[in-house]
C-alpha cells in the first residue's frame, strides 16, 4: 500500500470522528422536519456548556408550513421546571431567512451565552423556535463546567 493511500485513509478515519452526530431528542417540532443539528462545541454528552463562552447551534430544517415571523427559545429544565437562557435576540428570524414557505429548507445559526454564574449541574437543555405553536423543538443533555 502506497503512502497516498495510507494518508487518504486516515484522513477518512479522522473526518469520521469529527464528524460524529450528537443525540438529541426532538420534542415536539409540529411544523418543519430536522435535517441535522450542530451544536458547538460539543463532542460528547452531556454537552459540556464551559462558564463565561457562547454555545452556537446550526439547525437544518424543512418546513412543513409558512411562516413570516418567529421567536427563539432556550431554556434549561432543572426539577422539571424550565428555567430560560438569556438570549440577546429571540427574534429567529434574524438567524434565517423569512419569510419561510411550505416545503424550503432552512438553516438557523444562533448561540446562547453560558453565564459564569450559572451552578455547575447537569441539565436538559430545550431550544424551540416558535411560530402559532412550535415550529422546531428538540433537547439535549448539557453539563455546565468551569
Amino acid at each position: 500500500m502506497n503512502s497516498s493511500i495510507i494518508l487518504a485513509v486516515f484522513c477518512l478515519i479522522a473526518a469520521t470522528a469529527v464528524a460524529k452526530k450528537i443525540p438529541i431528542k426532538d420534542c415536539g417540532s409540529k411544523k418543519a422536519t430536522i435535517d441535522s443539528i450542530d451544536i458547538s462545541p460539543c463532542t460528547s454528552i452531556p454537552c459540556p456548556f464551559k462558564k463565561g463562552t457562547s454555545v452556537n447551534v446550526t439547525i437544518d430544517f424543512m418546513s412543513k408550513t409558512t411562516f413570516d415571523s418567529a421567536k427563539s427559545s432556550v431554556h434549561g429544565i432543572i426539577a422539571g421546571i424550565p428555567v430560560p437562557f438569556p438570549m440577546k435576540d429571540s427574534n429567529a428570524c434574524h438567524f434565517m431567512e423569512c419569510p419561510v414557505k411550505k416545503g424550503e429548507k432552512r438553516s438557523y445559526t444562533n448561540s446562547v451565552e453560558v453565564l459564569k454564574v450559572y451552578p455547575e449541574i447537569t441539565v436538559l437543555v430545550k431550544w424551540e423556535i416558535v411560530s402559532d405553536g412550535d415550529v422546531i423543538c428538540f433537547t439535549v443533555p448539557v453539563k455546565i463546567v468551569s
